[in-house]
């Protein structure tokens, strides 16, 4: 049974919905993985992926993050299945980023992600479009 979790104080930080193309990489057996995913959602605390296959909670991943030329490193908090039926072929993956932080580069991010003062960061939100987060999700995930 899954439990909707309305409470906003659950969530350490807004989570709002942004694509992000990310090369994702666990190289150790026997769950070697090595591939081409999506951030769908993303927080200062973490980010959701849909991926072709779960991962054991607490694996340690590296997140190379395409479009903003940048590496951090998350842990799996879980993974579900999409859909019903005997063969799985995606699944919604929550991560936990081990810095928390604006990796995404949204800017400006909402209220409530910590101010981290980065001069590159600073540098490029001058240059970079903005990432509207009007666009945003209820919290009901746990």
């Amino acid at each position: 049974m899954t439990d909707r979790i309305d409470a906003p104080d659950r969530r350490r930080s807004q989570r709002i919905s942004h694509s992000v193309p990310l090369f994702v990489r666990y190289p150790d057996p026997p769950f070697e993985f090595v591939g081409h995913l999506n951030a769908v959602e993303v927080s200062s605390h973490g980010c959701v992926i849909h991926a072709p296959r779960p991962f054991p909670h607490g694996t340690r991943l590296r997140l190379d993050i395409l479009d903003r030329h940048r590496t951090t490193t998350a842990r799996v908090v879980h993974s579900d299945p999409i859909g019903s039926g005997m063969h799985r072929t995606s699944w919604t993956v929550a991560l936990e980023l081990d810095q928390p932080g604006n990796v995404w580069r949204v800017n400006p991010p909402p209220r409530d992600w910590p101010k981290i003062m980065d001069p590159q960061r600073n540098r490029e939100s001058e240059t970079r479009p903005d990432i509207d987060t009007r666009n945003t999700l209820p919290d009901i995930h746990g």
